[in-house]
């Protein structure tokens, strides 16, 4: 169950309220002016009380939320740019999980996209005793791009896509063969209710992310060390406590920032794991203690010490695969 679904509620906003309340009609005018490269917003009853959910009953979650979109709507943003996807996407991960990848749902979807074990390990995320992949951002992150890819494939339409994100093809295919109609809104009341709100959760979303500050929610931006960061690719065992020894980052940073290693050890893995750390002070001091061969910006970096190897990309530039 996802974020705003776990807390909607269709009563109204109380008069005293200490917060600003806007009229339909200037929240339809702020509705029709978002990115609609995904979804058509539009405004009704359900959307109206998402934002209420945003604004007013859960401001402090709301804000917090908000405050990590400088963490990971780059990295949404970057694999839906390479794949051709519109970037309105990112927004998903706000209703799912208010873009906390340590969130558990009560059936056992996990991570910032909310995957359930079996699609996980269908979309290659790795979960064992010593890892959790659908908490990594990165790998998470191109899993969901890829469900999304092949759902829209499907239906040829992103808010068909969206609903079977969150309930599956089969119920949504029932409800075209039930309402005849290819239209979301056309067959929603055939959906499961949490579906049927999933697409104006969506619109709430996009509209509380680029309005916020006129409902005066101030983000929670986390300190600059886990805001500043790159990642680094490992393939053979290392521990947190080895890492924070090399970089002096404290535990509990590389921890915040590596949410999928449940033991705090990176185990071996032919195809690496993503190992995030601050970019300046940490991969600064990989860079200086460990580096066998220097290359320009857009090159690997080849690290290796007590028989382990990482690969050092630069985010922004390198063409290393991940």
């Amino acid at each position: 169950m996802s974020f705003v679904t776990q807390t909607l509620s269709q009563s109204s906003t109380p008069s005293n309220s200490p917060y600003p309340v806007f009229s339909d009609a200037e929240l339809e005018v702020r509705i029709k002016n978002l990115s609609s490269l995904a979804v058509t917003p539009q405004l009704d009853n359900i959307v109206k009380s998402y934002i209420q959910t945003y604004s007013i009953r859960k401001r402090d979650r709301t804000e917090k939320m908000l405050g990590k979109i400088v963490m990971y709507f780059p990295i949404f943003e970057k694999y839906l740019l390479e794949q051709k996807m519109p970037s309105d996407i990112k927004y998903l991960s706000v209703v799912e999980s208010a873009l906390n990848p340590k969130a558990t749902s009560r059936v056992g979807a996990a991570g910032l996209w909310q995957f359930m074990p079996a699609t996980g390990k269908e979309y290659g995320l790795s979960q064992n005793s010593k890892v959790d992949e659908r908490r990594d951002p990165h790998k998470s992150t191109k899993a969901a791009i890829k469900y999304l890819k092949r759902l829209y494939n499907k239906y040829q339409d992103w808010e068909l896509a969206l609903a079977a994100y969150n309930s599956g093809p089969g119920r949504v295919n029932r409800a075209i063969r039930r309402g005849q109609s290819k239209n979301f809104w056309k067959i929603k009341k055939y959906l499961p209710k949490e579906t049927r709100n999933y697409v104006p959760a969506f619109v709430a979303a996009n509209y509380i992310v680029n309005n916020y500050h006129l409902h005066f929610l101030k983000p929670q931006f986390p300190e600059m060390d886990v805001q500043m960061t790159d990642f680094i690719k490992v393939y053979n065992s290392i521990s947190f406590r080895e890492i924070s020894e090399i970089t002096g980052t404290p535990m509990y940073l590389i921890e915040q920032l590596n949410p999928s290693f449940k033991q705090g050890i990176i185990p071996t893995s032919r195809n690496g794991y993503f190992l995030t750390l601050k970019i300046e002070d940490s991969i600064g001091q990989f860079q200086y203690s460990f580096c066998i061969g220097k290359g320009g910006f857009g090159k690997v970096w080849k690290v290796d010490r007590k028989k382990f190897k990482m690969e050092y990309a630069m985010k922004e530039m390198s063409k290393a695969r991940i």
